[in-house]
């Protein structure tokens, strides 16, 4: 179990999607339907777990922000 602790840990990548979310505001799930994903997969975002490049890229589009802006 802590190795996979460990390796979760080392794939959390930061991001400003939360940020720019609450800024609109939007909840989860407003977001996620101009987006065209599901809830989960925002929330999953928003913690920095690993999504794919194009669910980041509709995320992007929908808070009309550059993917370098919320992502790095």
């Amino acid at each position: 179990m802590f190795f996979g602790c460990h390796y979760m840990i080392e794939h959390i990548r930061e991001n400003r999607v939360k940020q720019f979310r609450e800024a609109i505001p939007l909840s989860v799930s407003e977001l996620a339907r101009r987006a065209g994903l599901t809830q989960q997969t925002i929330a999953k975002m928003e913690k920095g777990l690993p999504t794919r490049k194009n669910s980041e890229l509709k995320v992007a589009k929908a808070l009309q922000k550059q993917h370098e802006e919320l992502f790095y």
